[in-house]
C-alpha cells in the first residue's frame, strides 16, 4: 500500500516524524513537503515540494493559502496516485489537503480529530473529521466524541508526538525557561502581559518561534524587543530536550499539554488558544494578567517536574497506527 504523508508546517513534522518512520519500515512511503516546511532539510527526502504559503499577516493570506494548496497538492496527488493519504490535527493547510484527498477519492486518514480547543482551529477539525474515512483520535474521550458524531473506523491510539527513543540529556549549563506562543486568529489577544510578566523573572528566557498563523509577524516585531534567547525551527528531538530541561513552559502551546503530560514538564496556557482542552496535574490556564503569570511562573520553577501522565499515550502510536493499517484498514472500503 502507497501511503502519502503531507508535511506542511515545522509542528507538523514534530508530531509525524514517529509515523514517517514507521510507514517507510512498513509501506511505501509517498511525502509532500509544503507552506512553512517546504523549504526543510532532514532526514526523509520528499517526493514533493509545494510552495504555497502567501505572505501576509492577515486571516485573508491564511484562506488563500489553504486555496493555492488545494489546487497544487491535487496536482500532487495525481501523479503519486497514493493507496492513502495521512494527515495531522488542525491548521488550514490540512484542511486543504483532506478537501483534495476526498474529492479524488482517495482514502483519507487523520490523528488528533475528536478535540475541543479554542480559535478556528475547532472548525477545521471538525471539517477534517467529516472528510476522513480512518480515524487515529489521542484520547478515549475524543475517540467517543467521533462515534457520537457518527464517524467509524474510531480508533484511539494516543499522540504521534509521544516517543520514547529522544535523548533527553541537557545540554544547557544554566536554568531556563521556554516560552511558545501562538497568535489567536479568532479573537486576538495582547501579548504585553505576558511580556511585562516575563520581564520580571530573573532566569534565562528562551523564546521559540510561533507558527506562521495571521498575526505572527507582529508578534515577532514585540518578541525580538525582548531581552532573550530566540530560537528557530529545531529539530523535534531537540524541541523535546528543550522543554523537557526547562523549569517551566510559558505560552499557548500544545506541546505544553500533551507532550508535557507526558513528561511532567510544568507549563502555564495563556489565553483561549488551548480554551477545553484535555490536560494533566502540569498544566495552569490563565488569562492574560501579569501579576497572574508571574506568580505562577515562580511556583512552578519551584515545584519541578511533575509524575508522567500517560492519558495521551505510552510513546507506541506509530507502531499502533501501522498496526490498524496493517490489520483492519481496506482501501476498498472507503472510496466512493
Amino acid at each position: 500500500m502507497k501511503i502519502c504523508i503531507c508535511v506542511l508546517s515545522r509542528a507538523n513534522f514534530g508530531r509525524l516524524r514517529s509515523v514517517i518512520k514507521a510507514v517507510k519500515e512498513n509501506f511505501e512511503l509517498q511525502l509532500i513537503y509544503g507552506c512553512s516546511f517546504y523549504n526543510a532539510q532532514n532526514e526523509f527526502e520528499p517526493d514533493f515540494r509545494i510552495q504555497s504559503q502567501l505572505s501576509g499577516d492577515d486571516t485573508e493570506a491564511m484562506a488563500l493559502t489553504a486555496g493555492l494548496l488545494t489546487i497544487k497538492v491535487t496536482d500532487a496527488l495525481k501523479k503519486l496516485k497514493p493507496d492513502l493519504v495521512f494527515v495531522h490535527a488542525d491548521r488550514h493547510e490540512v484542511l486543504a489537503v483532506a478537501i483534495a484527498a476526498a474529492y479524488m477519492n482517495i482514502p483519507l486518514a487523520h490523528s488528533e480529530g475528536g478535540e475541543d480547543t479554542g480559535t478556528i482551529d475547532n472548525k477545521v477539525r471538525y471539517a477534517i473529521s467529516a472528510l476522513t474515512d480512518i480515524h487515529f483520535p489521542v484520547t478515549e474521550k475524543a475517540g467517543r466524541k467521533l462515534r457520537r458524531m457518527g464517524f467509524k473506523n474510531v480508533h484511539v491510539v494516543g499522540s504521534t508526538a509521544l516517543t520514547n527513543d529522544v535523548d533527553l540529556t541537557n545540554t544547557r549549563a544554566e536554568p531556563y525557561i521556554v516560552i511558545l506562543h501562538h497568535p489567536n486568529t479568532t479573537d486576538p489577544e495582547s501579548m504585553l502581559p505576558l511580556v511585562d510578566a516575563l520581564q520580571c523573572i530573573n532566569i534565562h528566557k528562551v523564546w521559540v518561534n510561533p507558527n506562521t498563523d495571521a498575526g505572527s509577524k507582529a508578534m515577532l516585531k514585540l518578541i525580538h524587543k525582548q531581552d532573550v534567547e530566540f530560537v528557530k525551527d529545531l529539530h523535534p528531538n531537540e524541541y523535546l530536550r528543550l522543554i523537557y530541561n526547562a523549569k517551566c513552559c510559558v505560552g499557548n502551546s500544545s506541546s505544553f499539554i500533551k507532550e508535557g503530560a507526558f513528561y511532567g514538564i510544568p507549563a502555564i496556557i495563556v489565553g483561549k488558544r488551548q480554551h477545553n482542552r484535555e490536560h494533566g496535574k502540569n498544566v495552569w490556564f490563565l488569562d492574560y494578567d501579569k501579576d497572574d503569570i508571574l506568580s505562577i511562573i515562580k511556583k512552578l520553577i519551584k515545584h519541578g517536574r511533575y509524575e508522567r501522565d500517560y492519558r495521551f499515550g505510552d510513546g507506541n502510536t506509530a507502531n499502533k497506527i501501522v498496526e490498524v493499517l496493517k490489520n483492519d484498514f481496506r482501501v476498498d472500503s472507503c472510496k466512493g
